[in-house]
Protein backbone atom coordinates (compact mmCIF):
# COMPACT_ATOMS: atom_id res chain seq x y z
CA UNK A 1 0.00 0.00 0.00
CA UNK A 2 1.09 3.59 -0.63
CA UNK A 3 1.97 6.03 2.11
CA UNK A 4 -0.67 8.58 3.10
CA UNK A 5 1.59 11.52 2.31
CA UNK A 6 1.55 10.64 -1.39
CA UNK A 7 -2.20 11.03 -1.44
CA UNK A 8 -1.93 14.77 -0.84
CA UNK A 9 -1.13 15.04 -4.53
CA UNK A 10 -4.91 15.07 -5.06
CA UNK A 11 -4.96 18.61 -3.69
CA UNK A 12 -3.81 19.70 -7.15
CA UNK A 13 -7.01 18.38 -8.77
CA UNK A 14 -9.40 18.66 -5.82
CA UNK A 15 -12.14 20.68 -7.55
CA UNK A 16 -12.30 18.40 -10.60
CA UNK A 17 -11.99 15.33 -8.39
CA UNK A 18 -15.11 16.36 -6.52
CA UNK A 19 -17.03 17.25 -9.67
CA UNK A 20 -16.18 14.34 -11.95
CA UNK A 21 -15.42 11.33 -9.77
CA UNK A 22 -18.29 8.84 -9.43
CA UNK A 23 -20.57 8.58 -6.42
CA UNK A 24 -21.55 5.26 -4.82
CA UNK A 25 -24.72 3.19 -5.26
CA UNK A 26 -27.45 3.29 -2.63
CA UNK A 27 -27.08 -0.46 -2.08
CA UNK A 28 -23.66 0.16 -0.56
CA UNK A 29 -25.12 2.21 2.26
CA UNK A 30 -27.84 -0.41 2.77
CA UNK A 31 -25.03 -2.95 3.21
CA UNK A 32 -23.29 -0.74 5.76
CA UNK A 33 -26.46 -0.44 7.81
CA UNK A 34 -27.01 -4.19 7.64
CA UNK A 35 -23.44 -4.84 8.81
CA UNK A 36 -23.80 -2.39 11.71
CA UNK A 37 -27.25 -3.61 12.66
CA UNK A 38 -28.47 -0.04 12.91
CA UNK A 39 -29.32 2.83 10.56
CA UNK A 40 -26.74 5.42 9.63
CA UNK A 41 -29.21 7.93 11.08
CA UNK A 42 -28.11 6.86 14.57
CA UNK A 43 -24.45 6.40 13.79
CA UNK A 44 -21.16 8.19 14.38
CA UNK A 45 -18.89 7.62 11.40
CA UNK A 46 -15.21 8.29 10.83
CA UNK A 47 -14.52 8.62 7.09
CA UNK A 48 -10.76 8.19 6.68
CA UNK A 49 -8.97 9.67 3.70
CA UNK A 50 -12.16 11.56 2.98
CA UNK A 51 -10.73 13.59 0.12
CA UNK A 52 -13.23 16.16 -1.09
CA UNK A 53 -16.05 14.46 0.82
CA UNK A 54 -17.88 12.40 -1.80
CA UNK A 55 -18.46 9.52 0.62
CA UNK A 56 -18.73 11.77 3.68
CA UNK A 57 -21.63 13.70 2.14
CA UNK A 58 -23.38 10.49 1.13
CA UNK A 59 -23.06 9.09 4.65
CA UNK A 60 -24.33 12.36 6.13
CA UNK A 61 -27.18 12.28 3.62
CA UNK A 62 -28.31 9.05 5.24
CA UNK A 63 -28.30 10.83 8.60
CA UNK A 64 -24.88 9.90 9.99
CA UNK A 65 -22.73 12.28 11.98
CA UNK A 66 -19.43 12.15 10.10
CA UNK A 67 -15.89 13.00 11.15
CA UNK A 68 -14.01 13.35 7.86
CA UNK A 69 -10.25 12.83 8.24
CA UNK A 70 -8.02 13.95 5.36
CA UNK A 71 -4.35 14.98 5.13
CA UNK A 72 -4.71 17.21 2.06
CA UNK A 73 -5.60 20.81 2.86
CA UNK A 74 -6.79 21.53 -0.69
CA UNK A 75 -9.16 18.58 -0.60
CA UNK A 76 -10.42 19.61 2.83
CA UNK A 77 -11.22 23.10 1.57
CA UNK A 78 -13.51 21.59 -1.05
CA UNK A 79 -15.02 19.22 1.51
CA UNK A 80 -15.81 22.05 3.92
CA UNK A 81 -17.32 24.21 1.18
CA UNK A 82 -19.71 21.49 0.04
CA UNK A 83 -20.69 19.77 3.29
CA UNK A 84 -23.38 20.40 5.86
CA UNK A 85 -22.87 20.69 9.60
CA UNK A 86 -23.25 16.90 9.87
CA UNK A 87 -19.70 16.59 8.48
CA UNK A 88 -16.79 17.70 10.69
CA UNK A 89 -13.51 18.06 8.80
CA UNK A 90 -10.29 17.05 10.58
CA UNK A 91 -6.73 17.27 9.25
CA UNK A 92 -5.18 13.89 9.90
CA UNK A 93 -3.40 10.78 8.71
CA UNK A 94 -4.99 7.32 8.50
CA UNK A 95 -1.89 5.86 10.10
CA UNK A 96 -2.21 8.00 13.26
CA UNK A 97 -5.79 9.21 13.64
CA UNK A 98 -6.06 12.33 15.85
CA UNK A 99 -9.18 10.92 17.51
CA UNK A 100 -10.19 9.32 20.78
CA UNK A 101 -10.53 5.57 21.15
CA UNK A 102 -13.83 3.70 21.05
CA UNK A 103 -16.15 6.43 19.78
CA UNK A 104 -17.33 5.41 16.27
CA UNK A 105 -19.95 2.97 15.04
CA UNK A 106 -18.35 2.84 11.59
CA UNK A 107 -14.92 3.62 10.17
CA UNK A 108 -14.91 3.94 6.40
CA UNK A 109 -12.17 4.07 3.78
CA UNK A 110 -13.77 5.12 0.48
CA UNK A 111 -11.20 4.74 -2.31
CA UNK A 112 -8.47 5.51 0.23
CA UNK A 113 -7.21 2.39 2.00
CA UNK A 114 -4.65 1.60 -0.71
CA UNK A 115 -2.90 4.90 0.08
CA UNK A 116 -2.20 3.90 3.69
CA UNK A 117 0.25 1.76 5.61
CA UNK A 118 -2.23 -1.10 5.89
CA UNK A 119 -1.13 -2.54 9.23
CA UNK A 120 -1.03 0.85 10.94
CA UNK A 121 -4.28 2.16 9.45
CA UNK A 122 -6.22 -1.00 10.36
CA UNK A 123 -4.90 -0.80 13.91
CA UNK A 124 -6.01 2.82 14.12
CA UNK A 125 -9.43 2.02 12.68
CA UNK A 126 -10.06 -0.69 15.27
CA UNK A 127 -8.76 1.61 18.01
CA UNK A 128 -11.33 4.35 17.32
CA UNK A 129 -14.24 1.95 16.74
CA UNK A 130 -16.69 1.14 19.51
CA UNK A 131 -16.82 -2.52 20.54
CA UNK A 132 -18.86 -4.21 17.84
CA UNK A 133 -18.32 -1.33 15.42
CA UNK A 134 -17.68 -1.96 11.74
CA UNK A 135 -14.66 -1.26 9.57
CA UNK A 136 -15.67 -0.77 5.93
CA UNK A 137 -13.43 -0.25 2.92
CA UNK A 138 -14.73 0.16 -0.60
CA UNK A 139 -13.70 0.97 -4.13
CA UNK A 140 -15.43 1.71 -7.42
CA UNK A 141 -13.73 -0.75 -9.76
CA UNK A 142 -14.18 -0.23 -13.48
CA UNK A 143 -15.74 -3.32 -15.03
CA UNK A 144 -13.10 -4.71 -17.39
CA UNK A 145 -15.46 -7.39 -18.70
CA UNK A 146 -16.92 -4.57 -20.81
CA UNK A 147 -14.79 -4.50 -23.96
CA UNK A 148 -14.52 -0.73 -24.45
CA UNK A 149 -13.54 -0.19 -20.83
CA UNK A 150 -10.88 -2.87 -21.00
CA UNK A 151 -9.42 -1.35 -24.17
CA UNK A 152 -9.58 2.14 -22.68
CA UNK A 153 -7.72 1.10 -19.54
CA UNK A 154 -5.06 -0.74 -21.53
CA UNK A 155 -4.39 2.35 -23.67
CA UNK A 156 -4.30 4.65 -20.66
CA UNK A 157 -1.99 2.42 -18.61
CA UNK A 158 0.37 2.08 -21.58
CA UNK A 159 0.42 5.83 -22.20
CA UNK A 160 1.21 6.53 -18.54
CA UNK A 161 3.57 3.63 -17.90
CA UNK A 162 1.25 2.48 -15.11
CA UNK A 163 0.59 -1.08 -13.95
CA UNK A 164 -2.20 -0.48 -11.44
CA UNK A 165 -2.63 -0.25 -7.67
CA UNK A 166 -2.21 -3.23 -5.38
CA UNK A 167 -4.98 -5.80 -5.79
CA UNK A 168 -7.69 -4.76 -3.33
CA UNK A 169 -9.10 -8.29 -3.46
CA UNK A 170 -6.26 -9.20 -1.07
CA UNK A 171 -7.63 -6.92 1.68
CA UNK A 172 -9.93 -9.62 3.15
CA UNK A 173 -6.90 -11.88 3.58
CA UNK A 174 -5.20 -9.14 5.58
CA UNK A 175 -8.16 -8.85 7.95
CA UNK A 176 -8.62 -12.62 8.24
CA UNK A 177 -4.90 -13.14 8.82
CA UNK A 178 -3.11 -14.01 12.07
CA UNK A 179 -2.82 -10.45 13.40
CA UNK A 180 -6.52 -9.55 13.18
CA UNK A 181 -8.37 -12.85 12.83
CA UNK A 182 -11.59 -11.16 11.74
CA UNK A 183 -14.65 -12.59 10.08
CA UNK A 184 -14.93 -10.66 6.84
CA UNK A 185 -17.82 -10.04 4.50
CA UNK A 186 -17.46 -8.73 0.96
CA UNK A 187 -20.07 -7.03 -1.20
CA UNK A 188 -20.02 -6.45 -4.95
CA UNK A 189 -22.54 -4.06 -6.50
CA UNK A 190 -22.61 -3.61 -10.29
CA UNK A 191 -23.83 -0.27 -11.61
CA UNK A 192 -23.04 2.31 -14.24
CA UNK A 193 -23.23 6.02 -14.89
CA UNK A 194 -23.86 7.84 -18.15
CA UNK A 195 -21.45 10.75 -18.55
CA UNK A 196 -20.61 13.17 -21.38
CA UNK A 197 -17.34 12.31 -23.08
CA UNK A 198 -15.89 15.71 -22.19
CA UNK A 199 -16.64 15.11 -18.50
CA UNK A 200 -15.12 11.64 -18.77
CA UNK A 201 -11.94 13.32 -19.95
CA UNK A 202 -11.92 15.50 -16.83
CA UNK A 203 -12.42 12.34 -14.75
CA UNK A 204 -9.44 10.68 -16.45
CA UNK A 205 -7.33 13.72 -15.62
CA UNK A 206 -8.00 13.22 -11.87
CA UNK A 207 -6.35 9.80 -11.84
CA UNK A 208 -3.08 9.93 -9.91
CA UNK A 209 -1.06 8.22 -12.62
CA UNK A 210 -2.34 10.72 -15.21
CA UNK A 211 -1.91 14.06 -13.44
CA UNK A 212 1.34 12.75 -11.98
CA UNK A 213 2.79 13.03 -15.49
CA UNK A 214 2.73 16.83 -15.23
CA UNK A 215 0.24 19.25 -16.80
CA UNK A 216 1.43 19.17 -20.41
CA UNK A 217 1.97 15.43 -20.73
CA UNK A 218 -1.28 14.71 -18.86
CA UNK A 219 -3.18 16.99 -21.25
CA UNK A 220 -1.71 15.16 -24.25
CA UNK A 221 -2.62 11.75 -22.83
CA UNK A 222 -6.20 12.81 -22.10
CA UNK A 223 -6.69 14.41 -25.51
CA UNK A 224 -5.33 11.35 -27.31
CA UNK A 225 -7.56 9.03 -25.34
CA UNK A 226 -10.64 11.19 -25.94
CA UNK A 227 -9.99 10.96 -29.69
CA UNK A 228 -10.05 7.16 -29.46
CA UNK A 229 -13.16 7.18 -27.29
CA UNK A 230 -14.98 9.57 -29.63
CA UNK A 231 -14.73 6.96 -32.40
CA UNK A 232 -16.10 4.26 -30.10
CA UNK A 233 -18.83 6.49 -28.63
CA UNK A 234 -20.17 8.69 -31.45
CA UNK A 235 -23.12 9.86 -29.30
CA UNK A 236 -20.71 11.89 -27.18
CA UNK A 237 -21.60 9.93 -24.02
CA UNK A 238 -20.12 6.90 -22.32
CA UNK A 239 -21.93 4.43 -20.10
CA UNK A 240 -19.21 3.81 -17.57
CA UNK A 241 -19.49 0.38 -15.93
CA UNK A 242 -18.48 -0.12 -12.31
CA UNK A 243 -18.58 -2.73 -9.60
CA UNK A 244 -18.42 -1.23 -6.13
CA UNK A 245 -16.37 -3.69 -4.07
CA UNK A 246 -16.69 -3.43 -0.29
CA UNK A 247 -14.90 -5.25 2.54
CA UNK A 248 -16.56 -5.27 5.96
CA UNK A 249 -15.24 -6.47 9.33
CA UNK A 250 -16.47 -6.02 12.89
CA UNK A 251 -14.21 -4.96 15.72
Amino acid sequence: MKRAGERQLFDAVAADYDRFRPDYPAQLFDALESAMGQPLLWSDVCDVGAGTGIASRALAGRGATVTAVEPGLGALRVLRSRSTSRVRAVVGDANALPLAAGVFDLVSFAESFHWTDSERSVAEAFRVLKPGGVLAMWWNREDLSVSWMSAHQARLFAACGWTGHDDVSLVPDLLRGPRWGKRVATVEIPWNRRIPLEDFGHYIATKSYVFGLGPERARQVVETELCSLAVEHPTGFVDEPFTTYAVLARR
